[in-house]
């Protein structure tokens, strides 16, 4: 249940951040704060906590589009009011850009003792280990065969790109399983054997969620339990 936690603490932390915001903005015009620009404090704190977010990920590209911002927010205090917003933004995402290229990580195949599987370039990455998975596609189009025996864990994450992910020759845990499914603006499918008994809980932006075919309604059948999320993208979830 790492992966459950992981999200629920991430839930906690962007909730707070965006309280801390809405308080900032309701507060702003008040005349006990007028003194202080309560709007570039909401804005700092947003803009920090995507920075450190984007520091934990190790993405150049997230931390230099949040310096860019800050630098807009701050542009008077730095003396660049003759230099367009725009120009700014867009100087710190070729900044991003070229860090990214610099420290960029070479595709790997790693083995260990306890036949630990970590496939990791700087678009896709996938995991497997002690009936445990995570597969994580930033960019372009990937398809994945999941193929463990007792899967009691799982974690699909889909960014930007296109991704399909098969379960076929898999096999659910006795006590049941997790899954945290993810996409932001992509694309994704997820193929289940018709065996499987799932219990999907969804959480939709504007993006679209579809479940084509039926699971299993066998009641001796193990759960999974899928908490989905899915922002502006599109996700199908098919049982074959």
């Amino acid at each position: 249940m790492n992966e459950k936690r992981e999200w629920n603490f991430h839930n906690i932390a962007v909730g707070l951040t965006l309280i801390a915001v809405a308080i900032c903005l309701l507060i702003s015009k008040t005349a006990a704060f007028q003194q202080f620009p309560m709007i570039k404090v909401g804005l700092c704190i947003l803009i920090a906590f995507n920075f450190i977010e984007s520091a934990y990920k190790k993405s150049f590209f997230g931390m230099s589009f949040s310096a860019g911002l800050a630098t807009c927010v701050f542009r008077e205090e730095l003396g660049l009011v003759d230099v367009h917003y725009a120009i700014i933004l867009i100087a710190f995402v070729l900044i991003g850009i070229g860090l990214s290229l610099i420290f960029k990580k070479k595709k790997r195949i790693i083995y260990d003792s306890m036949n630990y599987k970590n496939y990791g370039t700087c678009k896709t990455s996938r995991w497997e280990n002690d009936g445990r998975f995570k597969i994580e596609n930033t960019l372009g189009t990937k398809t994945e065969y999941i193929q463990i025996k007792d899967i009691r864990s799982g974690k699909i994450s889909n960014a930007l790109g296109t991704m399909a992910v098969y379960f076929n020759g898999s096999s659910i845990a006795p006590t049941g399983s997790y899954f945290h499914i993810e996409n932001g603006l992509g694309t994704l499918a997820v193929y289940f054997p018709r065996e499987f008994r799932v219990a999907f809980k969804s959480n939709n932006g504007l993006g679209k969620i579809d479940i084509h075919g039926q699971c299993s309604t066998d009641p001796n059948a193990p759960v999974i339990n899928a908490d989905v999320d899915n922002g502006l993208g599109k996700i199908d979830f098919y049982f074959e």
